[in-house]
């Protein structure tokens, strides 16, 4: 088979990618407690909340800034009230920096052209980066910022000048806007080490090179500043210390959310490198005297041993912080030679997708619980399409193709199988929509909650034009059930046993017991 050009691999990429995206978002609800969250801050901004200062059922939100909210009203304004929509936003900026890394892998190697559509399709279809780029988070934002700055990074080296300098610092404020000032963690490494990773016989002027990045510095607090003064003036005193404070430096030095051991993730790295790294070739590329032979390499280097580093010694952890360096790993495993796979090498790429295969069984059969939720149950019907993409992953892997399709198919059809097994207990225990449906019904004579801690989960997908008042003493749940005759009450794990209430629903959501009351009348 004639190899393809890198343009045309690149493209490939980044639709394989996009394709895989759509039909995980399709056949996914939109998941607790994050999904739901995030669109239900978006939902509060449609309703009329401040564009500035993000809320969530009324209250401030401060652990996000507001980029992707505001992506998701503008998708709202061009294209209806849907879900799929805003859905696509965060996935779409993984296709972006499915792009951005073929185009930072042309210009850290202009005399390697093939290793940008190689590096492209690496990223595009690793597991990882498949898993996480398809949900409704932040962090593919951030791994498209981290790239722009790269790629000005670079640009700075080979062409000083005041064009990378801006972009540099739009790109760190593109950052800044995604996900907070956490994009330092992941570009300042290669900006501050560039003595490291440089040729020695061309280096930049050291004096030259840090002031530029000082101005670029200087030139994201600028056009940070744009939102945060105006949202830190009128967010009010909690708000200024959650943004300035709890929310930046206080993860890193005292998380208190995540806390996870230094090693973890160096105990992940096997995950990440999953498929593509799991490989003879792989290993070949990582080989030391390749690792440091040339500047472009140490750049990358840099930037990923950085990021792990800086992320290993911060106390908060998951897996999705080092989204962003995932495209580092695709570039340095670039430069591999794709060979033949022998029979057990080609094995390996299959076990994760014997093993979904294996998991549809064991639910088929009932042996793994929860084999039913909600009156839901896994058919017939869901195991062939499981076992029919297994054996597709199989006859392509096992094909005399080249290896390249083989380890680019892996995670794709993994993910997919995956999606398939857990597609009637999600769609049965995760979707909020029959109980944010209750809710919507009745919302005109008043809906509150009992659950304290309610985050949105309901808010969006039953459109609900205010936020649920959040009842927590006896007293204030008598006199709204006064003032509400004929509203509606949600609890979470708590039966009410109040006078002049009625069980409406009661159903499992996200694996806890949730119930529905209407009030009678006017509490006597």
């Amino acid at each position: 088979m004639k190899p393809l050009s890198s343009s045309l691999m690149l493209a490939l990429a980044a639709g394989v990618f996009a394709a895989s995206m759509v039909a995980f978002v399709v056949l996914r609800p939109l998941l607790p407690v994050d999904e739901t969250r995030y669109l239900s801050v978006a939902w509060d901004m449609w309703q009329g909340s401040s564009m500035i200062v993000p809320r969530l059922n009324g209250e401030l939100y401060s652990h996000k800034p507001p980029l992707l909210f505001w992506l998701m009203n503008l998708v709202w304004a061009g294209a209806g009230l849907g879900e799929i929509g805003p859905r696509l936003v965060a996935p779409s900026f993984g296709v972006l920096s499915v792009i951005l890394t073929g185009l930072l892998a042309r210009r850290l190697w202009p005399e390697a052209p093939e290793r940008a559509g190689l590096a492209a399709l690496i990223v595009a279809t690793s597991f990882v980066f498949m898993l996480f780029g398809s949900t409704t988070m932040f962090d593919t934002m951030l791994t498209a910022a981290t790239l722009a700055a790269m790629l000005a990074l670079a640009a700075m080296r080979k062409s000083p000048g005041i064009v990378p300098l801006l972009g540099l610092g739009a790109a760190l404020a593109f950052g800044v806007f995604a996900k907070g000032p956490v994009i330092l963690v992941h570009v300042l490494p290669v900006a501050l080490l560039m003595p490291v990773w440089a040729d020695r016989q061309t280096r930049p002027d050291l004096v030259g090179w840090y002031r530029d990045i000082a101005v670029a510095v200087v030139v994201a607090l600028v056009l940070v500043g744009v939102w945060l003064g105006p949202a830190l003036v009128f967010g009010g005193e909690q708000y200024r210390t959650d943004v300035l404070w709890r929310q930046s430096a206080g993860r890193m030095v005292d998380s208190f959310a995540h806390d996870r051991p230094f090693w973890f993730f160096v105990a992940m790295l096997p995950v990440f490198a999953w498929p593509w790294g799991w490989s003879r070739s792989a290993l070949a590329a990582l080989a030391p005297r390749r690792l440091v032979g040339d500047e472009a390499t140490r750049f990358v280097l840099v930037w990923a041993i950085g990021a792990l580093v800086a992320f290993s010694l911060i106390s908060g952890k998951q897996v999705h912080y080092l989204l962003p360096e995932m495209p580092a790993m695709a570039l340095v495993l670039s430069g591999m030679i794709v060979g033949g796979l022998s029979i057990w090498r080609r094995g390996i790429l299959l076990i994760p997708a014997l093993l979904v295969a294996a998991l549809a069984v064991a639910v088929f059969a009932g042996t793994v619980e929860p084999a039913k939720v909600n009156g839901a149950t896994f058919t017939v019907v869901n195991l062939a399409l499981v076992l029919a993409v297994v054996a597709a992953l199989i006859a392509l892997v096992m094909a005399r193709l080249p290896a390249i399709w083989a380890i680019a198919g892996a995670a794709p059809l993994t993910l997919l199988a995956l999606h398939l097994t857990l597609y009637p207990m999600l769609w049965a225990g995760y979707d909020p929509t029959p109980i944010a449906a209750v809710l919507a019904q009745n919302q005109d004579k008043g809906v509150a909650t009992v659950d304290t801690g309610y985050a949105g989960q309901f808010t969006f997908e039953g459109r609900l034009k205010k936020p649920l008042p959040v009842l927590t003493t006896p007293e204030a749940l008598t006199e709204w059930m006064t003032a509400h005759p004929g509203g509606t009450l949600l609890s979470r794990d708590y039966q009410m046993t109040e006078p002049g209430l009625t069980l409406v629903l009661a159903r499992s959501f996200h694996g806890k017991d949730y119930r529905i009351y209407k009030v009678d009348g006017p509490v006597p």
